[in-house]
Protein backbone atom coordinates (compact mmCIF):
# COMPACT_ATOMS: atom_id res chain seq x y z
CA UNK A 1 0.00 0.00 0.00
CA UNK A 2 3.05 2.13 0.63
CA UNK A 3 4.23 1.55 -2.73
CA UNK A 4 1.04 2.51 -4.31
CA UNK A 5 0.50 5.76 -2.54
CA UNK A 6 4.18 6.92 -3.08
CA UNK A 7 3.61 6.63 -6.99
CA UNK A 8 0.51 7.75 -6.87
CA UNK A 9 2.22 11.10 -4.51
CA UNK A 10 4.54 11.02 -7.89
CA UNK A 11 2.58 11.11 -10.71
CA UNK A 12 0.01 13.79 -8.80
CA UNK A 13 3.46 16.28 -8.63
CA UNK A 14 4.35 15.64 -12.33
CA UNK A 15 1.32 16.28 -13.22
CA UNK A 16 1.18 19.56 -11.10
CA UNK A 17 4.39 20.48 -11.94
CA UNK A 18 3.71 20.27 -15.27
CA UNK A 19 0.36 21.90 -15.55
CA UNK A 20 1.33 25.01 -17.19
CA UNK A 21 2.51 23.80 -20.44
CA UNK A 22 0.59 20.61 -21.18
CA UNK A 23 -3.55 19.79 -20.37
CA UNK A 24 -4.14 17.56 -17.93
CA UNK A 25 -8.14 17.36 -17.86
CA UNK A 26 -9.83 17.86 -21.32
CA UNK A 27 -13.03 17.23 -22.68
CA UNK A 28 -14.75 16.50 -25.92
CA UNK A 29 -17.41 15.20 -28.32
CA UNK A 30 -17.23 11.61 -29.61
CA UNK A 31 -19.21 9.50 -32.41
CA UNK A 32 -18.81 6.59 -34.55
CA UNK A 33 -20.42 3.28 -35.97
CA UNK A 34 -21.57 -0.16 -33.87
CA UNK A 35 -21.61 -3.42 -35.52
CA UNK A 36 -22.71 -5.95 -33.33
CA UNK A 37 -24.04 -9.25 -33.00
CA UNK A 38 -25.65 -11.54 -30.63
CA UNK A 39 -23.85 -14.68 -29.19
CA UNK A 40 -26.05 -17.64 -28.27
CA UNK A 41 -25.14 -20.57 -26.02
CA UNK A 42 -27.71 -22.76 -27.99
CA UNK A 43 -28.04 -24.14 -31.62
CA UNK A 44 -31.17 -23.57 -32.38
CA UNK A 45 -30.58 -19.45 -32.52
CA UNK A 46 -28.91 -17.21 -34.47
CA UNK A 47 -27.74 -13.60 -35.13
CA UNK A 48 -26.33 -11.92 -38.11
CA UNK A 49 -23.87 -8.70 -37.71
CA UNK A 50 -26.09 -5.24 -37.97
CA UNK A 51 -24.49 -1.80 -37.64
CA UNK A 52 -25.72 1.35 -35.71
CA UNK A 53 -24.20 4.66 -34.46
CA UNK A 54 -23.27 6.44 -31.03
CA UNK A 55 -22.66 9.59 -30.18
CA UNK A 56 -21.70 11.55 -26.73
CA UNK A 57 -19.11 13.99 -24.33
CA UNK A 58 -15.85 12.40 -23.38
CA UNK A 59 -13.41 13.35 -20.62
CA UNK A 60 -10.31 12.66 -20.98
CA UNK A 61 -6.71 12.66 -18.42
CA UNK A 62 -3.79 12.44 -19.11
CA UNK A 63 -0.42 12.42 -16.94
CA UNK A 64 2.21 14.52 -19.00
CA UNK A 65 5.13 13.02 -19.66
CA UNK A 66 4.17 9.36 -18.63
CA UNK A 67 2.14 8.97 -21.66
CA UNK A 68 -0.77 6.79 -19.06
CA UNK A 69 -4.04 8.42 -18.87
CA UNK A 70 -8.23 7.82 -18.41
CA UNK A 71 -11.16 8.60 -20.15
CA UNK A 72 -14.74 8.01 -19.89
CA UNK A 73 -18.15 8.99 -22.21
CA UNK A 74 -21.41 8.68 -21.62
CA UNK A 75 -22.88 7.50 -25.39
CA UNK A 76 -26.74 7.41 -27.00
CA UNK A 77 -25.92 4.11 -28.88
CA UNK A 78 -28.48 2.68 -31.03
CA UNK A 79 -27.76 -1.01 -31.56
CA UNK A 80 -29.68 -2.55 -34.54
CA UNK A 81 -30.13 -6.40 -33.19
CA UNK A 82 -30.90 -9.00 -35.37
CA UNK A 83 -32.54 -12.71 -33.41
CA UNK A 84 -33.93 -15.92 -35.14
CA UNK A 85 -34.86 -19.17 -34.97
CA UNK A 86 -32.04 -22.06 -37.09
CA UNK A 87 -35.35 -22.47 -39.56
CA UNK A 88 -35.13 -18.97 -40.43
CA UNK A 89 -38.08 -17.15 -38.72
CA UNK A 90 -36.84 -14.30 -36.77
CA UNK A 91 -36.42 -10.35 -37.06
CA UNK A 92 -34.73 -7.03 -36.57
CA UNK A 93 -35.11 -4.11 -34.21
CA UNK A 94 -33.34 -1.18 -33.00
CA UNK A 95 -32.33 -1.19 -29.09
CA UNK A 96 -31.60 1.93 -27.54
CA UNK A 97 -28.51 2.01 -25.17
CA UNK A 98 -26.75 4.38 -22.32
CA UNK A 99 -23.39 3.19 -22.41
CA UNK A 100 -20.41 4.27 -20.02
CA UNK A 101 -17.11 2.95 -21.52
CA UNK A 102 -14.42 4.24 -18.55
CA UNK A 103 -11.04 3.15 -19.93
CA UNK A 104 -7.10 3.00 -18.99
CA UNK A 105 -5.03 4.62 -21.72
CA UNK A 106 -1.37 4.41 -22.77
CA UNK A 107 -0.22 6.83 -25.76
CA UNK A 108 3.01 7.13 -27.46
CA UNK A 109 4.51 9.01 -29.97
CA UNK A 110 5.13 12.47 -31.12
CA UNK A 111 3.31 15.74 -30.74
CA UNK A 112 1.61 15.74 -34.03
CA UNK A 113 0.62 12.12 -33.88
CA UNK A 114 0.61 9.08 -31.24
CA UNK A 115 -0.25 6.18 -31.12
CA UNK A 116 -2.80 5.14 -27.79
CA UNK A 117 -3.87 1.70 -26.29
CA UNK A 118 -7.30 1.50 -24.19
CA UNK A 119 -8.70 -1.39 -21.89
CA UNK A 120 -11.73 -1.13 -19.15
CA UNK A 121 -14.79 -1.97 -17.86
CA UNK A 122 -18.26 -0.74 -20.18
CA UNK A 123 -21.67 -0.18 -17.88
CA UNK A 124 -24.66 -0.43 -20.95
CA UNK A 125 -28.34 0.50 -19.71
CA UNK A 126 -31.11 -0.57 -22.54
CA UNK A 127 -33.34 2.11 -22.82
CA UNK A 128 -35.82 1.11 -25.50
CA UNK A 129 -39.19 -0.10 -24.37
CA UNK A 130 -40.73 -3.71 -23.70
CA UNK A 131 -42.96 -3.72 -27.05
CA UNK A 132 -39.98 -3.10 -28.82
CA UNK A 133 -37.62 -6.16 -27.01
CA UNK A 134 -40.82 -8.50 -27.38
CA UNK A 135 -40.82 -7.72 -31.13
CA UNK A 136 -37.47 -8.44 -31.45
CA UNK A 137 -37.05 -11.67 -29.47
CA UNK A 138 -41.11 -12.47 -28.88
CA UNK A 139 -42.27 -14.46 -26.41
CA UNK A 140 -39.11 -17.02 -26.17
CA UNK A 141 -37.57 -13.94 -24.14
CA UNK A 142 -36.88 -14.65 -20.54
CA UNK A 143 -35.63 -12.48 -17.90
CA UNK A 144 -34.10 -9.87 -19.88
CA UNK A 145 -31.69 -7.33 -18.25
CA UNK A 146 -31.63 -3.81 -19.35
CA UNK A 147 -28.33 -3.77 -17.65
CA UNK A 148 -25.41 -5.39 -19.06
CA UNK A 149 -21.09 -5.30 -18.45
CA UNK A 150 -18.30 -5.45 -20.93
CA UNK A 151 -14.89 -5.02 -20.94
CA UNK A 152 -13.48 -2.38 -23.92
CA UNK A 153 -10.21 -3.53 -25.72
CA UNK A 154 -8.57 -1.07 -28.42
CA UNK A 155 -6.49 1.17 -30.28
CA UNK A 156 -6.23 4.02 -31.93
CA UNK A 157 -4.21 7.59 -33.23
CA UNK A 158 -4.28 10.74 -31.69
CA UNK A 159 -3.99 13.98 -34.35
CA UNK A 160 -2.28 17.37 -32.85
CA UNK A 161 -3.46 16.14 -29.26
CA UNK A 162 -7.31 17.01 -30.35
CA UNK A 163 -8.54 14.25 -33.10
CA UNK A 164 -9.30 10.90 -32.15
CA UNK A 165 -9.51 7.61 -34.83
CA UNK A 166 -9.89 4.20 -33.10
CA UNK A 167 -11.26 0.85 -33.14
CA UNK A 168 -12.07 -1.04 -30.02
CA UNK A 169 -13.84 -4.00 -29.32
CA UNK A 170 -16.65 -4.93 -26.24
CA UNK A 171 -16.28 -8.45 -24.14
CA UNK A 172 -19.66 -9.10 -22.67
CA UNK A 173 -19.06 -10.06 -19.30
CA UNK A 174 -22.54 -10.08 -18.51
CA UNK A 175 -25.66 -12.16 -19.85
CA UNK A 176 -27.90 -9.72 -22.09
CA UNK A 177 -31.06 -12.68 -21.57
CA UNK A 178 -32.16 -15.53 -21.78
CA UNK A 179 -34.26 -17.15 -24.65
CA UNK A 180 -36.42 -20.35 -24.56
CA UNK A 181 -38.18 -22.12 -27.17
CA UNK A 182 -41.28 -24.31 -25.73
CA UNK A 183 -43.09 -27.13 -27.78
CA UNK A 184 -46.85 -27.83 -28.36
CA UNK A 185 -46.80 -29.31 -25.12
CA UNK A 186 -45.58 -26.28 -23.24
CA UNK A 187 -42.30 -27.94 -22.57
CA UNK A 188 -39.03 -25.96 -22.99
CA UNK A 189 -36.50 -26.80 -25.23
CA UNK A 190 -32.89 -25.48 -25.84
CA UNK A 191 -33.00 -22.77 -23.56
CA UNK A 192 -30.36 -20.28 -24.09
CA UNK A 193 -28.52 -17.53 -22.80
CA UNK A 194 -27.14 -14.44 -24.93
CA UNK A 195 -24.36 -11.82 -25.12
CA UNK A 196 -23.65 -8.67 -26.94
CA UNK A 197 -20.36 -8.42 -28.72
CA UNK A 198 -20.02 -4.93 -30.56
CA UNK A 199 -17.23 -3.56 -32.64
CA UNK A 200 -17.12 -0.19 -32.72
CA UNK A 201 -15.15 2.86 -35.04
CA UNK A 202 -14.60 5.99 -32.70
CA UNK A 203 -14.28 9.74 -34.26
CA UNK A 204 -13.70 12.01 -31.18
CA UNK A 205 -12.53 15.65 -31.06
CA UNK A 206 -11.28 16.82 -27.63
CA UNK A 207 -10.89 20.26 -26.95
Amino acid sequence: MKRILLVFAVAVISATASAQTSKVLTWGVEGGMNFNSLSFSSEMFGSGNRAGFFVGPKVMAKIPLLGFGADASVLYSLNSASARYNDGAGTSKNLSYLEIPMNLRYSFGLKVLSVYLATGPQYNYCMSGDKTIDELFGYSVKGFSRSSWGWNVGAGVEVMKHLQIGVSYTIPVSDNGNLSFSDAFGAVISPSSYKQKTVKVHLAYMF
